[in-house]
C-alpha cells in the first residue's frame, strides 16, 4: 500500500487558472442577476417610474416622424405600423402634437386627455400627470431641437400591446448589461493575468521539481523570499520531503555497505578453511562462497554507485579505461582456459575523453568481463572493444542470450540463462547504473560470429578522426 493520493487521470485536472475562471463567470453571472432583479424591483415597487420612461420614450418615437412640412412647418408623417396602436386600442393609448404657437399639428385618441395640458411657450421640460382614480398617465415633454417650445404629449390609461415590458427590457440593457458585460470582461480578464503570473514562481517550482534526481542527495527547491506565501510553503514541504528523502537513501545506503563489509571477512576466512580440509565435498563449498563473495562485492559496488551520483565527474579516457580492464583480467581469464584480447579502433593518437567515473566504469565492464568468461566456452575468446566514438563493446563466443530476456536482464536480481551465467543478478544492474550515472545506455545484441555482444554507449566528446 503506497501513501499516493488519488488524483485521478491528468487529462481530467483542470488548471488552478481555469478553475479561478469558472468560478470568476459564475461570480460576474450572478452579480448580472442580482441587479437585473434589483433594476426590475425599482421599476415594480413604483410604477411611476416605469409609466414616465414608457411614455418618454413613446413620445421619442412620435418625435422620430416629425419633419418640416410643405409650408416649413413641423408635420408628424406617422406610419401605419405605428398608427395601428393608437387605431386598435383607441382607449388605451393617445398624443397630441402641438407646436410652439399653440396649434395641433398632429393626435389620436386625443379624448384620453382628461387633464388640461400646459401651454407650449411656459411648459416645463416634462410634464407628468397621474389621473385620480385610476392608472392613466399623461405625459407632456418639449422638444426643442425640433422646434422651440414643440411639445409631445401621450396618455396612457392601459398597455394591451405591454411596451412597458419593451421599455423594461431597454432599462435592463442600459443599466445592467452595458455598464456591468464590459465591467466583469474586464476583471476577468486583469484576474485571468493576475493569476497565471502569481502562479509563474509555482510552474518553476514545478519545473525544477522535475529536473531534480531523486537519487543525488541535498538537492533542494529555491524558497527564496520573493516567492508568495502559499508557494513558499509548499517548496518548504516539497524540500522538507527531499530531506527525509535524503536520510532514507543515506540508511538504505550505509545499511548495504555495511552489511558487505561485515559479511566479506567471514567469507574469506571460510574461503581459507575450505583450502585446508580439501576434498571434493570441501571444493563444491569453497565454489558456493566464492559465488557469495561475489555477491558481497556486487552488493557493495551498488552502494557505491548510489552515493557516486553526488561526487563530481573527471575526464576519463575510455580506451584506456577498456585496456585497463583486459590488463587486469587476462590472467583470470587464463586460469580459466579461455583468451581476452583488447581492440582499439580509434586512429593512433586518438581517443574519446568523457566526463565520469574510472572506477565506476571500470567495475562495469570487469562485470561484463566476467559474465562473458563464464558464458564462453574453454577455449574460446572474450573481446573487449573500444571505438569508434564514445563505445565500449564486450563480445563472447557463448550461446547467446534469448531476446525474451533481454528486456528484463539489467533489474536487480534478473538473470539470464543461470546455466551459464551463474551469477547473483546484481552484475548487468551495476552495468545499467554505471551507465544511467554517465547519461549513457547499455544494449544486447548478437555478435557477428555468434553469442552476446553488450555496447556501453557514453556521451562524450572525440577528438579521433574515426
Amino acid at each position: 500500500m503506497t501513501g499516493r493520493l488519488a488524483l485521478g487521470p491528468s487529462g481530467q485536472r483542470r488548471s488552478v487558472v481555469h478553475l479561478i475562471t469558472k468560478r470568476l463567470v459564475i461570480v460576474a453571472a450572478l452579480a448580472m442577476v442580482a441587479q437585473l432583479i434589483l433594476v426590475t424591483l425599482h421599476y415594480g415597487l413604483d410604477g411611476s417610474r416605469l409609466g414616465v420612461r414608457v411614455a418618454a420614450r413613446e413620445a421619442e418615437r412620435l418625435a422620430e416622424h416629425i419633419a418640416p412640412g410643405p409650408d416649413g412647418r413641423p408635420a408628424l408623417t406617422l406610419p401605419d405600423e405605428h398608427a395601428d396602436r393608437y387605431r386598435n386600442h383607441p382607449t388605451a393609448y393617445g398624443f397630441q402634437v402641438i407646436d410652439g404657437g399653440g396649434r395641433v399639428i398632429g393626435a389620436m385618441n386625443a379624448g384620453l386627455f382628461t387633464v388640461p395640458l400646459p401651454e407650449p411657450v411656459s411648459a416645463p421640460d416634462l410634464f407628468w400627470r397621474v389621473i385620480p382614480g385610476g392608472h392613466t398617465r399623461v405625459l407632456a415633454q418639449r422638444f426643442d431641437r425640433i422646434e422651440p417650445n414643440l411639445l409631445i404629449c401621450v396618455v396612457i390609461a392601459a398597455d394591451p400591446d405591454h411596451i412597458a415590458w419593451g421599455v423594461l427590457a431597454h432599462e435592463v440593457v442600459d443599466h445592467v448589461v452595458v455598464p456591468m458585460a464590459p465591467l466583469a470582461l474586464l476583471l476577468l480578464a486583469v484576474n485571468v493575468f493576475a493569476v497565471r503570473r502569481g502562479l509563474k514562481p509555482l510552474a518553476h517550482a514545478a519545473e525544477r521539481a522535475r529536473q531534480l534526481n531523486a537519487r543525488r542527495g541535498g538537492l533542494r527547491l529555491d524558497a527564496g523570499e520573493s516567492l508568495p506565501r502559499e508557494v513558499h510553503a509548499l517548496v518548504s514541504a516539497i524540500n522538507a520531503a527531499l530531506g527525509r528523502a535524503d536520510e532514507i537513501l543515506r540508511f538504505q545506503r550505509e545499511f548495504t555497505a555495511n552489511v558487505a563489509h561485515e559479511l566479506r571477512t567471514p567469507l574469506a576466512i571460510l574461503s581459507l578453511h575450505l583450502d585446508e580440509l580439501g576434498g571434493p565435498g570441501a571444493a563444491a563449498a569453497k565454489r558456493d562462497v566464492q559465488s557469495m563473495s561475489r555477491l558481497v562485492n556486487q552488493l557493495l559496488r551498488v552502494a557505491q554507485l548510489e552515493g557516486l551520483a553526488a561526487e563530481p565527474s573527471a575526464p576519463v579516457d575510455l580506451a584506456e579505461a577498456a585496456r585497463d580492464t583486459v590488463r587486469r583480467l587476462a590472467p583470470l581469464a587464463l586460469d580459466q582456459g579461455r583468451e581476452l584480447e583488447f581492440e582499439n579502433h580509434y586512429e593512433p593518437g586518438g581517443s574519446v575523453i568523457i566526463p565520469g567515473h574510472a572506477d565506476a566504469i571500470a567495475s562495469a565492464l570487469r562485470n561484463l568481463v566476467d559474465n562473458a568468461l563464464r558464458a564462453t566456452p574453454p577455449g574460446t575468446v572474450v573481446t573487449v572493444a573500444a571505438g569508434p566514438g564514445p563505445v565500449i563493446e564486450v563480445r563472447d563466443q557463448g550461446p547467446g542470450i534469448d531476446p525474451a530476456l533481454r528486456q528484463d536482464l539489467f533489474e536487480r536480481f534478473a538473470q539470464g540463462d543461470t546455466r551459464t551465467r551463474g551469477s547473483a543478478g546484481l552484475g548487468l544492474a551495476i552495468v545499467a547504473k554505471t551507465m544511467e550515472l554517465h547519461s549513457g545506455t547499455v544494449t544486447i545484441s548478437d555478435g557477428p560470429g555468434g553469442g552476446t555482444r553488450f555496447r556501453l554507449s557514453f556521451l562524450g566528446k572525440s577528438n579521433d578522426s574515426a
